[in-house]
């Protein structure tokens, strides 16, 4: 899994790339729901073992061209290369079903995991910040509509 600096410098790449041959590309900013109330109710262990089975998760439902890396805090970063918003959206919800059917036995039988993922598709834009910012907004679209959705940049 990448840490912050390495997903950025992925973003440039794919960027660049996309602007030299027109390849579209999708990014998924996905944050664990309510992730303070694990920490705050389970402990910093439990916390440890849902970040790590969350990435084991992404990484193991992305297709092997797609790349992701821990963002910071409890929000993850998703690189879906030659993808379009649909193929995305298609993708995102796989990651996100596959995280709520995951079960933790080391914490409790009825614990569960559910995450919010918000997408957005380059538009040659020159400032990989405003992929980030579109996919940042439609991640508090897919929070403030209930959590557990994935919803996509306008």
């Amino acid at each position: 899994l990448y840490n912050r600096r390495h997903v950025r410098e992925l973003l440039e790449h794919e960027k660049n790339r996309s602007l030299r041959g027109g390849d579209i590309f999708c990014l998924a900013m996905l944050d664990i729901d309510y992730f303070k109330n694990v920490n705050d109710t389970y402990g910093h262990h439990a916390g440890d073992v849902v970040l790590k089975t969350v990435a084991t998760t992404i990484k193991t439902t992305m297709r092997n061209t797609e790349f992701c890396g821990r963002y910071g805090g409890e929000e993850f970063l998703i690189i879906l290369p030659q993808t379009d918003i649909k193929g995305a959206f298609i993708g995102a919800e796989r990651v996100r079903t596959n995280i709520e059917n995951t079960l933790f036995p080391d914490i409790g039988p009825d614990f569960k995991i559910t995450v919010s993922i918000g997408l957005s598709e380059y538009k040659m834009e020159k400032d990989i910040d405003d992929v980030i910012a579109r996919a940042d907004e439609a991640l508090y679209r897919a929070k403030k509509g209930g959590r557990n959705r994935v919803e996509f940049a306008q």
